[in-house]
């Protein structure tokens, strides 16, 4: 009954939407309509490889440390990395170039383009990360018999919403209950599943993989180089991170205030779209503002316009606002300035990681504040405070060392499932 009515609701959509997408997409367009390159698939070297998803940025975080963990367990297969957008294909290849085969774009879930991308390359097993549903790619996948993996699994409330009817709760677990296995982040996600019918057996609560991501990232961290490039001095750094419309104006204003108590404090802005800075510039005229990729000295704010460098900033900072937080979208990742024990707030609105800030708000590491005022308040209260970087490091560590392992994990699942040629066929190179 869904197949019926999604084949057919699909192609009224991409016959509507043919002419934004050509237009839009012109960096891997024929990748996304199923066409894998020949000298791709020569490098693959007549093996199958582990197909591995991850949208954006934020999903491939997620989805290298389970790459790391397959090659550090001894697998020497072929490892396809996909995605959707061009800067998750900038973080793949900043986090782990050397530990996959290839990357290519993620087909638009129109049958005929999964079915020709799956022809080309004939995965062994599928791995997509957080939030993926793309019914006909699982709906293939499970024709033809390869297994599909979830990692880092996770339900937010908005899709919970989604199934209170009768039909989103028949809709959700048929999607879900495609998957071989789930590998969720909360036992509240498992919980959440259950709820909907999904077959309990399918499901593991193995914690957040992006830690593992960011443990790995923090210890080849060289700030003494980006301290340098900064030439920021012993200024304090406020760092504003993955900001959204409507949020870099509050930032602005909470910086003003705080401006004016301890005028050598700089701040770091770097926009979830780097593509917004022509539009965010105008927001401080008055202030000596720069760029990251061109460092000006003397600056007082600096907007970063590059993608792969904001966790590495987030080590140098005094305090981090995490946006998407200001505005509904669900907030972004708190852990990455977290990692760094960097005291961090957030606005209202953080309801992909109200885990993470709960916990870490219960231990003191993290504020929910309102407004510009709020926001400047807490700057100036951790500016002002005695040295206690220890202190806030500690709650971190703790944190991370009783979460870390998710990526590990889920790659012992996976493996068991994998042809058994493939487990002693060294053949197969990257």
């Amino acid at each position: 009954m869904i197949k019926a009515l999604y084949q057919p609701l699909v192609n009224i959509v991409f016959a509507l939407m043919w002419p934004t997408l050509r237009d839009k997409y012109t960096e891997g367009y024929d990748e996304r309509r199923g066409a894998v390159p020949d000298e791709k698939k020569e490098l693959l070297r007549g093996g199958r490889p582990l197909l591995v998803h991850g949208v954006s940025v934020g999903e491939v975080q997620a989805a290298i440390p389970l790459v790391r963990a397959a090659r550090e367990h001894g697998y020497t297969g072929p490892v396809v990395v996909s995605t959707t957008t061009e800067t998750g294909k900038t973080m793949a290849k900043s986090l782990g170039d050397d530990l996959f085969t290839f990357h290519i774009y993620y087909p638009w879930d129109k049958k005929e383009y999964v079915r020709k991308m799956l022809d080309a390359l004939d995965p062994w097993a599928f791995v997509a990360t957080e939030t993926e549903l793309w019914p006909n790619m699982l709906w293939e996948l499970k024709e033809r018999g390869i297994p599909a993996f979830l990692l880092n699994g996770r339900l937010s409330d908005r899709t919970m919403q989604r199934f209170n009817s009768f039909l989103g709760r028949s809709i959700g677990w048929r999607m879900y209950d495609l998957f071989t296995e789930l590998y969720l982040r909360e036992e509240q996600d498992a919980e959440r599943l259950l709820n909907i019918g999904v077959t309990p057996s399918k499901l593991f609560v193995f914690g957040d993989s992006k830690i593992d991501a960011l443990l790995a990232r923090k210890k080849n961290a060289d700030l003494a180089a980006l301290r340098k490039k900064l030439s920021s001095g012993d200024a304090p750094l406020l760092i504003a991170g993955s900001t959204h419309p409507g949020e870099d104006e509050i930032v602005r204003d909470a910086f003003l205030i705080v401006k004016k108590d301890i005028p050598n404090a700089k701040l770091v802005l770097a926009p979830r779209h780097p593509e917004r800075i022509p539009d965010i510039v105008g927001f401080f005229a008055g202030l000596r503002t720069t760029l990251f990729s061109s460092v000006m000295p003397d600056w007082e704010v600096l907007l970063v316009d590059r993608i792969g460098v904001l966790f590495d900033l987030y080590g140098l900072g005094s305090a981090a606002f995490v946006g998407g937080s200001f505005v509904e979208k669900g907030g972004q990742n708190i852990l990455e300035p977290a990692a760094w024990g960097v005291p961090i707030e957030h606005g209202p609105y953080m309801e992909d990681f109200s885990g993470p800030s709960k916990v870490l708000s219960e231990a003191g590491l993290v504020i929910n504040v309102s407004d510009a005022e709020a926001l400047a308040a807490d700057w100036l209260r951790v500016l002002k405070t005695d040295d206690v970087s220890a202190d806030f490091q500690s709650i971190a560590d703790d944190y991370f060392s009783m979460r870390s392992g998710a990526a590990e994990r889920s790659w012992q699942r996976i493996a068991a499932h994998m042809p058994q040629k493939g487990k002693t066929d060294d053949t197969n190179q990257r």
